[in-house]
């Protein structure tokens, strides 16, 4: 047991120290992906808590504290809970990736949206928004809203897609929902008003 064991240990922990960082850069603002359905899969392996991205902050929520709402832990959700493409065009996709934060207090879930870009041969996060609920009914959900009849196709012309989202807030006596409309708007995503 001499020196070569001793270079073979540091080579392995070299190279899986390596592979730790690559795995880490797998799902960042900043990455390409080769696809949307690379995108899913990418969110869907996503652990917020034990990988170092600025993505991890999206599935964070704060455990209510005695002094107030805004004083408790941090908590990341340990694992994504689903990843959907809800719309792709060629250019654009629309995708939801929801998680459940373990917190003490309540049942926490928080669902965020992403708005992908394709640039040359690759698909960037363009934007996000995100959302929260608490309580014993906590959810977040969202569904695409629009439609197109036969012989159109939703992203061409005026007939942009239209996702609602839906937070399912409370229970234990009092449970609400609260719900908005999101579409896409120069590679942002932007809330709808009634009119």
């Amino acid at each position: 047991m001499g020196p070569p064991t001793v270079r073979a240990t540091f080579l392995a922990l070299a190279v899986g120290a390596s592979m730790v960082r690559a795995d880490e850069g797998n799902f960042a603002r900043s990455s390409a992906f080769e696809s949307v359905e690379a995108f899913v899969a990418a969110a869907g392996a996503f652990q917020p808590a034990t990988t170092r991205s600025d993505l991890s902050a999206l599935f964070t929520v704060r455990e209510p504290g005695f002094e107030g709402p805004k004083t408790g832990t941090l908590i990341a959700a340990t694992s994504i809970q689903s990843s959907v493409a809800l719309w792709s065009s060629d250019t654009h996709a629309v995708v939801f990736v929801t998680a459940t934060p373990i917190t003490d207090a309540t049942r926490s879930a928080v669902g965020v949206l992403f708005l992908l870009n394709r640039t040359r041969k690759s698909w960037r996060i363009a934007d996000s928004l995100r959302f929260t609920a608490t309580g014993k009914e906590a959810e977040v959900s969202a569904e695409l809203t629009a439609g197109t009849g036969s012989g159109y196709h939703l992203g061409s012309d005026s007939m942009k897609p239209i996702v609602t989202i839906k937070e399912s807030q409370g229970g234990r006596g009092y449970a609400y929902q609260l719900s908005a409309s999101y579409t896409l708007s120069a590679s942002k995503l932007e809330r709808l008003e009634l009119k």
